[in-house]
């Protein structure tokens, strides 16, 4: 799926046009985000992202974007990020990963654009890297605790940590002014080219992603990919800032 694809898709067709007629002129903005709007959907393994801009996030619009939220949800798809204008311009700070992500890759299907011109602080970016790159090593650990003697439940471990690590990956290119690919697999061999790591283990669990046959046995590989993730980690932790923008 790409941007053309996701605007004439039936599912995101009907739920736009559904919350047009729901919250009225209250509704400013339906942005598309993640793999479905970069082009590297995988089938299965992949979300579609929404983000729902409304003039104001009161009880009564809530309320009037709940029945369709709810059915949009029971066709297995996550629950839409809610924003107002107001609260987008007073967050750039506070999602600096979660904003950039959203500027570099997304299709607008409905209404203006409500991340055209959003500055992001490079400071802001870096401490959420590292934050964030912590946080997601401390539950990898946790996992890996958990099923390191099940094959099955390790490659799941595996497969579903990678997107979240591709996407701290685009944040620390930002951080070493690179330029930033539109697909995740992509994104994570240019941060493993820039950041001196190995990219290999990133391949192998990409593969495991893809379901495709011969990666290797998920042990062996968490081995390396934690390693590599470590690594990846300090690098991000000694990077200087300078505050402003990447």
């Amino acid at each position: 799926m790409n941007a053309p694809d996701a605007r004439d898709n039936p599912i995101l067709h009907a739920l736009v046009r559904g919350l047009a007629g729901a919250v009225g002129p209250r509704l400013k903005s339906v942005v598309l985000y993640g793999s479905a709007a970069r082009g590297d959907f995988v089938r299965k393994a992949s979300d579609l992202n929404l983000i729902i801009v409304v003039e104001s996030l009161d009880p009564a619009t809530l309320e009037g974007l709940a029945p369709l939220l709810k059915r949009f949800l029971r066709r297995g798809h996550p629950v839409p990020r809610l924003f107002s204008p107001a609260l987008i311009a007073a967050s750039a700070d506070t999602f600096p990963i979660e904003f950039l992500e959203i500027g570099s890759s997304r299709a607008v299907l409905y209404g203006e654009d409500p991340f055209a011109g959003l500055a992001i602080r490079r400071d802001c970016l870096r401490l959420q890297c590292e934050r964030e790159l912590k946080e997601k090593m401390m539950r990898l650990r946790e996992g890996y605790v958990l099923c390191h003697d099940r094959p099955r439940a390790l490659r799941r471990l595996l497969t579903s940590s990678y997107p979240a690590f591709a996407a701290l990956f685009r944040g620390g290119l930002h951080l070493l002014g690179r330029e930033i690919p539109p697909g995740s697999d992509d994104v994570v061999a240019a941060f493993c080219e820039a950041a001196g790591l190995d990219g290999a283990p990133f391949e192998d669990v990409a593969r495991l992603r893809r379901g495709e046959s011969g990666a290797g046995d998920p042990k062996a590989i968490f081995e390396r990919y934690y390693d590599q993730l470590t690594r990846a980690a300090r690098h991000v932790d000694r990077l200087e800032t300078g505050g402003g923008t990447p």
